[in-house]
Formats: structure tokens, C-alpha cells, sequence
């Protein structure tokens, strides 16, 4: 008997233990629930270009995804590819031609979602300044976006057999300065911003020459949203819950496009920004989101094809690459209802 009643203490001595333990796990089970920093470079400032992200941030649905997001907003001395390179952000925005260029030695940057099907990247110029086309840059200052933007031009510069030296080029800034009073014979405009920028300066349609890529075959798809292929070999369900996520506030921002530019300018911590402009810049964006017979973030092998061929064709790719090396609709296919 004597035996028996001294080992009940023991008993009691263990089983306070082990609900200790159990207690000390279950108190860090919050940590681990916690949601995941995350970073998104975009790749120029906030505004409506980038509403979706701003949308989905706003209503909470990253969160809902157990993602903590910051979107970082850029310019033109800010690279999204340099960013999520050196891992100071885990996904990025960029235009598809740019990434492929980027990616076209080390095949480290992949884009899984391709948002704006049709690019709105322009090439403007003053009527009064005489020039009509490339063939009309000879001894001109020419303005581009250097970093996120160069792979049209250079692609449209080597259709046109116009050499390096023939023409000026300036990198261009955010202002459009430079092109109203004078300085630039030539800047890089979107139609859905720096174009009614120049516009809301008194200068009238019918006063500009608009040089549109798509007139020389050069009509690429705009930003997509893309990540490291690490990432996206390593952490594929973070990729699918960023992207659920952000498709989700497209979507959104497509159907309410007065409250996705509010939502914007919520988060405009420059305060330069007027409604009028943003929401002319979303109904605009909106044309190069959501297209016929494209479903919104999909990216067509097709298009991924023909880019790279052109891109070949003018030497601004060094070699051939696999589409599939730069693009997959993987998380896209997971994120469809």
C-alpha cells in the first residue's frame, strides 16, 4: 500500500508537466498563424495603374490570405527587378517585354499573372517639331523611362535602323516639364497618364504626333505581376494567395472604378494627385485590364512567343528562351473558382 500512494504524487507531478508543455505550445500557436511580411515593388508611383493591389490592400483580402502586404510605390530610378532580385521584395510589377530581357541570362525572375493585356506605352512629339516617326530622331533629344521601360524602344529603334549616336537619349523623369517647354523633342508617354498630362497643359490633341509601338508591331503586353522563380519554386501557395488576392481587387476595381480611384488616392501619401486625373487613368486602365476572350490575369504562351521572337528578331535579346522559362499560368489555374 505504502508503494502505491507514494508514487500518486509522482503521477500528479508529471501530468502537471505535460499540461505544461501543452500549455507553452499552444501559447506560440498565434506566432505561427501570424500573417507573412510581404513587399510588392511597384515599378513607377501610387495611382490608378495599380489599383488593384491598392483595392485588395484596402479591403483586407490580403490579410484574409494570411499576407501582411506593403506595396512600395517606385519611379524612374527604382527597378521592381532589382528589388525582388536582391529579395528587398517578394513580388513586383514590371512590363512582360522588360522581364523577359531581365531574366534572359539568369532565368531567376518569373511573371504569374499578366494584368494589363495591351500596353499603353506611347512616343510623343509636337507637331510643330516636324517629327512623324523614328526615322525622324536624327540629332532630337529622346525621352525613356531607363530601367523598366527600355525594351520597346530599343526594339523600335533597331526595326528602324536607327543607330545610338544619331539621336540624344535622356533619361526621363516623372515630370512631363521637360517635353512641355521644350527640352525633349521626343517623350515616352502612357496613354493613360503622362499623354492627359500634356493635354491638361493646354496643349491639344491635334498638336501631337503619337508614335504608338503597336503601328510597328511592337504591341506587347503591358505590367504583369511577377516574383523570383525561388520564390516560386520554393513557396508556390505564398504565389497562389498573393495572386488570389490580387485578382480579386482587379476585379473589383474593373466593377467600381469611382471607389478603386478614391481607394487609390487614399494611399497617395504625395497628395499630387487629383481625382479627375486618376479616374481618367482607371477608365483607361480598365481598356488594358479586361479584354475580349482573355480572362483578367492570364497570360497567353502565344503572346510570351511573339514577344521574344521580336525582341530576337532586333538583337535586344541576346538568345532564344523558352516561354515557359518566364511565365506560368500555374497559380492562375489554382485561383479560379
Amino acid at each position: 500500500m505504502y508503494k502505491r500512494n507514494s508514487l500518486f504524487p509522482m503521477v500528479l507531478i508529471i501530468f502537471a508537466l505535460v499540461l505544461a508543455a501543452c500549455g507553452r505550445t499552444n501559447s506560440r500557436t498565434p506566432q505561427s498563424t501570424l500573417p507573412t511580411p510581404v513587399t510588392l515593388q511597384l515599378q513607377w508611383v501610387t495611382q490608378a495603374q495599380f489599383a488593384g493591389y491598392y483595392v485588395a490592400l484596402d479591403k483586407g483580402w490580403y490579410l484574409e490570405e494570411g499576407i501582411n502586404l506593403t506595396i512600395r510605390p517606385g519611379g524612374p530610378d527604382i527597378s521592381p527587378i532589382d528589388s525582388v532580385r536582391t529579395g528587398t521584395a517578394e513580388f513586383g510589377t514590371s512590363l512582360l517585354a522588360d522581364i523577359i530581357v531581365a531574366s534572359q541570362q539568369a532565368n531567376d525572375l518569373i511573371s504569374i499573372a499578366q494584368i494589363q493585356q495591351t500596353n499603353g506605352l506611347l512616343l510623343i512629339a509636337k507637331k510643330d517639331s516636324g517629327i512623324t516617326g523614328p526615322k525622324d530622331f536624327a540629332g532630337k533629344k529622346v525621352g525613356v523611362w531607363l530601367g523598366n521601360w527600355e525594351a520597346q524602344f530599343d526594339a523600335l529603334i533597331a526595326k528602324e535602323g536607327i543607330k545610338a549616336n544619331d539621336f540624344t537619349l535622356v533619361s526621363q523623369g516623372f515630370s512631363m516639364e521637360s517635353f512641355i517647354n521644350g527640352e525633349l523633342d521626343v517623350a515616352s508617354a502612357m496613354i493613360y497618364n503622362e499623354y492627359y498630362v500634356v493635354l491638361e497643359n493646354d496643349i491639344k490633341p491635334e498638336d501631337i504626333t503619337i508614335i504608338n509601338y503597336a503601328d510597328y508591331g511592337l504591341d506587347f503586353p503591358g505590367d504583369g505581376l511577377f516574383t523570383s522563380a525561388k520564390i516560386a519554386q520554393e513557396n508556390p501557395d505564398l504565389c497562389t494567395r498573393m495572386l488570389r488576392a490580387s485578382l480579386r481587387g482587379w476585379q473589383y476595381a474593373i466593377e467600381n472604378p469611382e471607389e478603386a480611384t478614391d481607394i487609390v488616392l487614399k494611399y497617395d501619401k504625395s497628395g499630387v494627385q487629383t481625382r479627375d486625373h486618376q479616374l481618367s487613368m482607371m477608365r483607361e486602365i480598365i481598356k488594358l485590364v479586361q479584354v475580349k476572350l482573355r480572362p483578367l490575369g492570364y497570360t497567353d504562351r502565344n503572346d510570351v512567343r511573339r514577344v521574344i521572337d521580336t525582341l530576337y528578331s532586333y538583337k535586344v535579346l541576346n538568345t532564344q528562351i523558352d516561354p515557359d522559362i518566364v511565365f506560368t499560368n500555374s497559380f492562375w489555374e489554382q485561383v479560379q473558382p
